[in-house]
């Protein structure tokens, strides 16, 4: 479930530019929130069925939550570049605020919610975070610690977090 094609530290930071600037061309375009969705994926290959198949879930999550709070896209569009699958989108009838806390209800209730990275951007280009909403940090899919600690620390190898994400991937499969 996780083999594919390895990308390079230079690959994923040009692929993170490029998202940059796709974001504050659709904001100057359209001057409303925007939803940007990539998966947490560990390690260097970033496109494979773990990420394809949590990709399609949280596409299809995002759509629904948002038809039920009568939120409309604007545009949307998927990409899908060897560094990482990406979803961007132009949220309209909605605050920004308003729409981070559908995307965090996502993020903490979905079954592969943990692997979900749902940005939302309020009209001016700043990001809304979890913690200008006061809201609890993202928990670990291995240990359920704070996730950025874990991170940052490299607390638990790569296998095992592969481990856990096919755990994850798989259980919605069945």
């Amino acid at each position: 479930m996780y083999s594919g094609e390895p990308v390079s530290l230079e690959q994923l930071l040009s692929s993170r530019e490029q998202r940059g600037i796709r974001q504050r061309e659709w904001l100057t375009k359209h001057s409303l929130p925007l939803i940007s969705f990539t998966i947490n994926m560990v390690g260097e290959v970033k496109v494979n069925t773990l990420s394809r198949v949590a990709f399609k879930q949280g596409i299809e999550a995002i759509a629904e939550c948002c038809q039920h709070a009568s939120v409309f896209f604007s545009e949307s569009q998927s990409f899908e570049p060897n560094t990482g699958l990406e979803f961007i989108a132009v949220a309209s009838n909605i605050t920004a605020l308003e729409l981070k806390a559908h995307m965090v209800d996502i993020e903490d209730s979905h079954p592969l919610g943990r692997l979900f990275d749902i940005d939302i951007i309020d009209s001016d280009g700043v990001a809304v975070s979890r913690d200008s909403m006061s809201l609890p940090r993202r928990r670990c899919m291995v240990c359920n610690d704070d996730a950025k600690i874990c991170a940052r620390s490299r607390r638990h190898e790569k296998l095992v977090i592969i481990e856990k994400m096919s755990e994850l991937v798989s259980s919605t499969l069945r």
